[in-house]
This record gives structure tokens, C-alpha cells and sequence, in this order.
């Protein structure tokens, strides 16, 4: 089926969803669990909202259960249930000190309380008074990338299930067959199980093969018009871009000229971009020491003046995009990055939302969220803070903060306290890479390099391919300064 190893990794990493307990009875009990997995994971993607679980759950116990990839899995979880019961140890020993030292000095001795106050709210009130003043962070978002490209050749595809990929392995499907439970990541036989099993017979999942040229192509466009609006802008895959219109904005409303348009704004924004690389970071140059400091956009317009016009332009940048490519995309538009992704995902397929700059306005937004919707929160992890502490939302994370901070290496520990709050960098740093790509980065479990090709059954192709894929993989672990665990 040319699946590719990075499309493995994401079923393993996919097809192991949160369990609520951290033992298991049976294999009949572990059997279900993992098979469940495989669509608990993926409930809260786009286009799966209201799909019929319990019977999903029940076709994959029955198609997958005996598998050798469920057997992997559940030798997989034995080492995480072990690791959550050591976090459990841990903390009931620092229960059991904390009691005693209360009851020697004959005080309310509360770790907790003392952590809370000496360590982790003073930390959180820095993030919180860094937090930026406006909202014009952009995640885009292209709806189903790989299966829409398809589409556009062929419509047909659009009002039917369908998927790329083939029997051993699915990269996307369209939401027609999202309503079945068929997502990325999963066997196509498993797909094509679900699609004729829930429709009684009346529907079967169409099966399309990828084509990176045309995937590159398309997505070469979409790049190209998003430059229009932030030179800077970071492609972080093929379907999805970050960028900041706050530069846009300024011009769009501080210029005094009312006929100024698009082209020239991007002639402008084209030019200072030219001129900040010409010359190095811009904050170091000397020739502007003496110059007070440009007002900014948010000390000189109402914020509501600024975020109206900051939806339209996303609205028009969409629109943009479907004009010429032909392809529909969502949006997320928030104070930082982190909060941009995850709200890129909730109003697809083709819309947009918002998220408000003010510490109300985030912590309404992530405080009902799954951990799943936080970027860097993977199955693990998840798994690891519902059973270790019984946490299921970001508003949860926040009440257990204490406990999390205790339990976790210091790394994993400041990041999960950023997410709490819904923290991250505003901007984009130097490279284009974003505070949300970092955190991605420091969290990632594994790293990659992928080609797809035509079936071969030479041996001798087949091994220099490979040793090119591997080599590539040098480079990027080299570059990284990263040393694997396993390969």
C-alpha cells in the first residue's frame, strides 16, 4: 500500500488512546481498550462529531484485536501503567512526609499550598503579565489537503467516502467517510471494514493514491499567497501555515492614504522584510538609538477596531486562497500561536475563530479543552495525567498543578504549566520558527524521513533507497543534536 514510516508512527501513536485505569483484568479487557483507542483518539477531529462509537469500537475489536500491532500495544502500555504507578508512589510518600512534619510541628503543613505559593503561581504570573496585547496570530489550517487536491480532479470524490492511501495505511480521508469513523493513520482495511458495515451495504470507501507532486504543487500556491500578507510566514507542512498580520494591520489601518491597497501593502511589508535581512535583527542597529519608540498599533486604535479588521483580513485571506487554488482552508486567530492551532481546529471545514487577547478570553477558551487539543499533549502524556491524577481538561491541569509540577521532569513540568494557562510566545522568532513548534519539538517522541515510490522488487533498489531515507535522517537527528532510543 506505500505506506510510509511516518504514517506507521502516527497509527502507533494514534491507535493507543487514553484508558482510564492503569491495569488490566484481561487480555479480552486490554484487547478492547486498544482497539477503542484507535477511534477515541481521533473523536474529536473534525467531521467525527456524533459518529456511532460503540459500534466503531466493536468492528475494530472484532477486525484488529489479535493483531500483532494490538500485542505490540499492549507491551507498549505495560511500561506507562508502570510509570504511572511510580508517580503514584511518589506522591503518596509525599503525602506521607507531609503529614508527619504537620503533625511534628504541630502546623497545617500543605506541600501543595507551599509549592503553589513559593514556586509555581509566581512563575505563572510572569507568563500571564507577558502575555501579548492583540490577537494576530494565524494557524491556516487547509481542510483534508490530500483528498481535496484529489478532488479537484475528480468531483465525484466529494460526495462519497474516500481516502488516499490503500489497504495497509490511510494519510487522510474526506469527511463523507469521517462520518464512518475513517480517519488518517488508520489500515484501509479497517476503513473499508467500517464504511460497508455502517452503511449497511450501500456505500464503500473509495481508495485514491497519493501524488506528492501534485500535494507539493498545491501546496507551493497556498504558500505563495499567504506571503502576500506575512513575508515571514512558516509553512509547518504541506497544509498548514503560520504567520502574523499584525504588521499587515498596521498598515492596512495607520496609513493616512485611504486608497492604499493590497499590492501596496505588500510592497511594503516585501521590502521591510528584504531590509530586516539585509542588514540583521533590526532591535541591534544603531542608527535609530536615539529615536523614542513608535507607538504601537494597540496604543493607538480601540482593540475591538483592530480585531474586527484582523477577522475580516483572515476572512479575505481565505477567500484568497480557495479563489486560486481552489481548496478550502480553516483558521485560528489568537494572541499566540498555541492558541491559534488549536483554534484552527474548531470551526472546520472552511472557518475561523477567535480567541480574545485578555487572561478572561484565554482561559474560557482552553479551560473546557481535552488535553488532546493542546499541542504537545500526545497519547502518553494524556494517558499519564488522567490515570496518574485523574486531570481530563486544561482547566483540571490548572487545579493540579501542584501535583504535575512534582511528578514531572523539569522540562515536561514548565510546559505543561504554560499550557494551563494557555501561554506560549507571541511571535515568530528568528527562522520562522514558532514558540508552538518548539514545544512540539521538545515534546516529540520521534523523528522521520518518508518517500513514496512504485512497488520494486529489486532488492538492490530497495536498499539504496533506504540508505538515502537514512541518511536524511542523520542530518535532521545531527542538526538537532539528538541521539534515537530506538530506530
Amino acid at each position: 500500500g506505500g505506506a510510509s514510516a511516518a504514517a506507521i508512527g502516527r497509527a502507533a501513536a494514534a491507535a493507543a488512546g487514553p484508558t482510564a485505569t492503569t491495569t488490566s483484568t484481561s487480555n479480552e479487557n486490554s484487547a478492547t481498550k486498544a482497539a477503542s483507542a484507535l477511534i477515541i483518539a481521533a473523536s474529536d477531529k473534525a467531521g467525527m462529531a456524533g459518529i456511532d462509537r460503540e459500534r466503531i469500537n466493536s468492528i475494530l475489536l472484532r477486525e484488529s484485536a489479535n493483531s500483532t500491532f494490538m500485542q505490540r500495544q499492549r507491551k507498549m502500555d505495560e511500561h506507562s501503567n508502570r510509570r504511572i504507578e511510580e508517580m503514584k508512589r511518589r506522591l503518596e510518600c509525599k503525602d506521607g512526609i507531609s503529614s508527619t512534619a504537620s503533625a511534628t510541628n504541630n502546623n497545617n503543613s500543605d506541600w501543595r499550598k507551599e509549592m503553589k505559593q513559593s514556586t509555581i503561581d509566581p512563575l505563572l504570573r510572569e507568563y500571564q503579565s507577558r502575555r501579548a496585547n492583540i490577537s494576530t496570530c494565524v494557524v491556516i489550517d487547509m481542510d483534508g489537503f490530500f483528498i481535496s487536491c484529489h478532488t479537484l480532479l475528480d468531483p465525484k470524490l466529494a460526495t462519497k467516502p474516500a481516502c488516499v492511501g490503500g489497504s495497509s495505511m490511510i494519510s487522510t480521508s474526506n469527511y463523507a467517510a469521517r462520518r464512518y469513523g475513517v480517519r488518517a493513520a488508520m489500515p484501509g482495511y479497517l476503513g473499508r471494514t467500517l464504511v460497508t458495515e455502517l452503511s449497511g451495504g450501500k456505500e464503500s470507501l473509495t481508495f485514491v493514491k497519493s501524488d506528492f507532486g501534485l500535494y507539493k504543487k498545491k501546496s507551493a500556491e497556498v504558500n505563495a499567497i499567504l506571503e502576500e500578507y506575512d513575508p515571514r510566514v512558516k509553512m509547518h507542512s504541506l497544509d498548514e501555515g503560520y504567520m502574523d498580520i499584525g504588521p499587515y494591520l498596521e498598515v492596512m489601518l495607520l496609513d493616512n492614504h485611504e486608497s492604499i491597497c493590497h499590492d501596496d501593502i505588500r510592497k511594503r511589508l516585501l521590502d521591510k522584510h528584504k531590509t530586516i535581512h539585509s542588514k540583521g535583527d533590526p532591535s541591534s542597529a544603531n542608527e535609530n538609538e536615539n529615536r523614542p519608540p513608535a507607538k504601537k498599533i494597540h496604543e493607538i486604535l480601540p482593540l475591538s477596531t483592530i480585531h474586527d479588521a484582523a477577522q475580516n483580513l483572515l476572512r479575505t485571506i481565505r477567500q484568497h486562497v480557495e479563489n486560486v487554488t481552489g481548496l478550502t482552508c480553516s483558521a485560528g486567530l489568537a494572541s499566540n500561536f498555541l492558541l491559534a492551532k488549536i483554534a484552527s481546529d474548531m470551526n472546520k471545514p472552511n472557518g475561523q475563530y477567535f480567541v480574545g487577547p485578555s487572561e478572561t478570553q484565554i482561559l474560557d477558551f482552553v479551560n473546557p479543552l481535552p488535553l488532546r487539543k493542546v499541542n504537545g499533549v500526545g497519547r502518553v502524556m494524556e494517558k499519564t495525567l488522567r490515570a496518574a491524577f485523574g486531570i481530563e481538561t486544561v482547566k483540571d491541569l490548572y487545579e493540579k498543578r501542584a501535583e504535575v509540577y512534582f511528578s514531572f521532569r523539569k522540562a515536561s513540568a514548565a510546559f505543561l504549566m504554560r499550557a494551563c494557562i494557555g501561554y506560549a510566545e507571541g511571535m515568530m522568532h528568528h527562522g520562522g520558527e514558532t514558540d508552538a513548534e518548539r514545544e512540539e519539538a521538545l515534546h516529540r517522541k520521534g523523528i522521520s524521513h518518508e518517500r513514496t515510490f512504485s512497488p520494486t522488487t529489486s532488492w538492490s533498489d530497495m536498499c539504496t533507497r533506504l540508505e538515502g531515507i537514512t541518511l536524511g535522517l542523520v542530518r535532521d537527528l545531527r542538526e538537532r543534536n539528538l541521539r534515537p532510543k530506538t530506530i
